[in-house]
């Protein structure tokens, strides 16, 4: 599994995983569980973002590449 794709999955574990919490703490009148998971749904987020970012990133240089061959391939002609 590449790194974009775990980042992606852990942050929607995270994100889902943190609003157990949230729920949680809101059931049982526990401020700070809240708290905690509201932060880990954040975290989760922030992680799955940074996971689409990297994706999106590989894509585009991969396409760079594959022009940059090409042209090379044209010049060598």
């Amino acid at each position: 599994m590449d790194s974009d794709m775990g980042d992606k999955l852990k942050g929607m574990k995270d994100k889902v995983v943190g609003k157990i919490k949230e729920e949680y703490g809101d059931l049982v009148n526990d401020p700070e569980k809240e708290l905690e998971g509201k932060l880990q749904q954040a975290r989760g987020e922030a992680r799955e973002k940074a996971g689409e970012i990297k994706e999106d990133l590989s894509e585009k240089a991969e396409e760079l590449a594959d022009k940059a061959n090409d042209k090379i391939d044209e010049w060598k002609k």
